[in-house]
């Protein structure tokens, strides 16, 4: 009896568990303050990392699925044939093998947690949620979906999806064998040039507004030290850049080669065979599975095509036959999965020493790291896994695979990497530009001899250009948080307009001879008051015209354009004219005249809300947009998330500010859809805290995950 009573009682026990609400494993509270900003306080750190995915669900779970069925190859459900040709790259480049072969063997068991604690959140969520979940054959979510989408996100930023286009597309330039013979902003000040003495910390990555690849904010706390708040992409299992008791970092993306082509010698004698070396190799075979969804309407099941597509691999990487040969595609970012522990650990650093410990992982490919802490520390380093490549090659175009000599497999190490620490100047920043101007002209990094086959992008952005510009301007005195604020929010081009990561400016467009184009003589006219200020602001009338023709004639160049211009001076001018041509047309037909404040253009829409804002492309305010209504543009990417840090002498916690582009909830009608856009285009921000207090205090909602 004694047992019956036993086994009925854990009958029970096992119902309720199955049918709570609440995972009873993980002990989450969540408070929502009055922007809706998930602050997630946990026991333990997968606590956290549990409310994080259940939290990013809640707001977004559309985005944090298309996350899932990248991981497991499976967008062309969602997008049909562009899907599918994503998941036959994610399958190309091998990253389920390996992830399955070395999943257990590199992380560690705390990151395996964290991992572990996602999956079970997903799951719940999907539990909770059925009627939101179209393809439940991809259930139940896995550990190893979040380490696809960490790798995948790393190899989409360092370019990898124009590499595999110029392969399977047959544009890659091919090589003859004789076998006889892709916009940040980060900016750090310490004491020694800021007025109070505080640190200062800009954290302001340029991304797009939605999707897959825009920012979520949260904040995690737990009783194992983890204290963080930030930003990360959804669906991930920690911040990516934010700040801590105790420092803080930003990311901006660096421009190398790190990623080479390599075109494979066929063996004659052997069918799928190469040669390196004058050995015979056989290339690995098999077989992507593609599922395309035809049907006519997104996320409907009508049609589902079921198809495989073969693929092939050889030492040096993914491999793939066309018309032209065998090429081979080599990257970091699919041989390592540690960029989840090392972010993980970049979360948990108390000072500079565990941080940059962190960063000696390499598992994140790319990405210049700005760092700033309590101690008055400030540091900028070109972060990343650059191979060592041997000598003698183009390592910018296809190289040879058929020797051993190109094959890498290490990188350099991190302190060989063009970096600044507490330069006496006061401040670090990087936006974009080249890797060798991170701080003042004087103390900026030198090229180092290791760095000659990293090919390191060489170019200054407008940004940079400006910012030293505005320092200029500065010279001679310390500076307060509201020159912090002013640099932040600058709205001006420099004095010489260049073409961002390209090779020539587009200064000659603002001095064009109006007696040689009678025709545009007035739109020559309005480009040159323009350029007397070069200013990005909203009542600007001039700016309107001059943003036509960014558009309309810079974002046109491609590479041919390119080497044009470097032959013919002279048919640069005609092309930047032809553009003025065109932008004085497009004001016409969509303004009746020439001179329209650029708020009227320029906006910052989503869902009823409709505003003007400020800002332009590669400003520091930058903004970037796509056609809209009546010739306007709607703002789709740049300043997304910002967070601003002050870190005080005396030791308390860090003053944070921060502001998202809409909101916490990318739902539609959410009370928190668009309730930061006016905040956004006003240039404010809103404050937020490390504080459990605080989050209490500011209250909007407090609950457990699945209540």
């Amino acid at each position: 009896m004694k047992q019956k009573l036993h086994l009925t009682f854990f009958a029970l026990l096992l119902f309720f568990q199955t049918n709570a609400q609440v995972n009873p494993n993980y002990n989450v509270t969540v408070v929502r303050d009055s922007f809706g900003v998930p602050h997630i306080f946990g026991k333990t750190d997968a606590d956290c990392s549990y409310g994080l995915v259940y939290c990013a669900l809640e707001d977004d779970y559309k985005t944090v699925m298309w996350g899932l069925l990248l991981a497991r190859g499976k967008l062309g459900l969602m997008l049909g044939i562009e899907g599918a040709k994503i998941d036959y790259a994610v399958q190309l480049l091998g990253v389920p093998d390996f992830i399955e072969k070395h999943y257990e063997t590199d992380l560690s068991p705390e990151t395996k947690k964290l991992l572990i604690a996602g999956a079970a959140a997903g799951n719940d969520w999907v539990k909770n949620n059925p009627d939101k979940i179209q393809f439940k054959n991809l259930l139940p979510i896995r550990p190893s979906d979040f380490i696809a989408g960490y790798m995948l996100s790393m190899a989409l930023m360092t370019g990898v999806d124009g590499a595999i286009k110029s392969v399977v597309g047959e544009t890659v330039p091919t090589i003859e064998y004789n076998r006889n013979a892709r916009g940040s902003n980060a900016l750090a000040m310490n004491s020694n040039i800021t007025a109070d003495g505080s640190v200062y910390l800009d954290c302001n990555a340029h991304q797009p507004l939605e999707g897959p690849m825009s920012w979520y904010e949260a904040h995690l706390q737990s009783e194992e030290g983890l204290n963080i708040l930030g930003a990360t992409f959804h669906g991930a299992v920690s911040i990516f850049h934010g700040t801590n008791e105790n420092l803080g970092w930003a990311h901006t993306t660096n421009y190398f080669d790190a990623i080479d082509i390599y075109q494979l010698e066929p063996d004659p004698k052997k069918k799928n065979h190469y040669l390196v070396d004058g050995k015979s190799y056989k290339l690995e075979t098999s077989r992507a599975k593609l599922s395309v969804n035809l049907s006519k309407k997104p996320l409907e099941k009508k049609f589902i095509l079921t198809i495989g597509k073969k693929k092939w691999w050889s030492m040096y990487g993914a491999t793939y036959k066309n018309k032209k040969g065998m090429f081979a595609i080599r990257l970091a970012s699919n041989m390592t999965l540690m960029s989840v522990e090392e972010w993980y650990k970049m979360n948990k650093a108390k000072n500079f020493t565990e941080f940059k410990q962190a960063l000696e992982m390499k598992g994140i490919i790319n990405q210049y790291v700005t760092y700033a802490d309590r101690f008055d520390t400030i540091y900028c380093v070109s972060n990343g896994a650059m191979p060592i490549r041997a000598e003698g090659y183009d390592w910018e175009h296809t190289v040879p695979g058929n020797t051993m000599k190109t094959l890498w497999t290490e990188f350099l190490p991190h302190d060989s990497l063009p970096y600044v620490l507490n330069p006496k100047c006061g401040y670090v920043f990087e936006v974009n530009n080249t890797s060798y101007t991170m701080t003042s002209k004087d103390e900026n990094p030198v090229g180092k001899i290791c760095h000659s086959n990293v090919c390191f992008a060489v170019n200054e952005t407008n940004r940079s250009m400006r910012f030293y510009e505005m320092m200029e301007q500065k010279q001679g005195r310390k500076l307060t948080w509201e020159d912090f604020l002013e640099i932040k929010y600058d709205a001006h081009y420099p004095k010489k307009v260049v073409a961002p990561f390209k090779n020539f400016d587009l200064e000659e467009a603002f001095h064009l001879d109006e007696e040689k184009y009678p025709d545009i003589a007035d739109a020559i006219a309005v480009m040159k008051a323009w350029g007397v200020n070069r200013r990005g602001d909203i009542a600007d009338t001039n700016a309107t015209l001059v943003y036509k023709w960014i558009y309309g004639t810079y974002f046109s160049i491609d590479d041919a354009i390119e080497k044009k211009f470097i032959d013919s001076p002279a048919y640069k001018i005609e092309y930047f004219a032809e553009g003025v041509r065109k932008a004085k047309a497009e004001m016409l037909r969509d303004f009746g005249t020439l001179c329209v404040p650029l708020g009227e253009y320029q906006r910052h829409q989503r869902g009823d809300v409709d505003l003007p804002t400020s800002g332009g492309p590669d400003m520091w305010n930058a903004k970037y947009g796509d056609n809209y209504q009546n010739g306007k543009r709607r703002i789709t990417a740049g300043e997304s998330y910002i967070l601003l840090t002050k870190f005080k002498k005396d030791g308390s916690l860090p003053e944070l500010r921060s502001i998202m582009c809409y909101g916490s909830s990318n739902t539609p009608g959410a009370k928190h859809y668009t309730d930061q856009m006016q905040l956004y285009v006003n240039q404010q921000t809103k404050e937020q805290s490390l504080s459990k207090d605080w989050a209490y205090k500011h209250a909007e909602r407090i609950y457990r995950p699945g209540e």
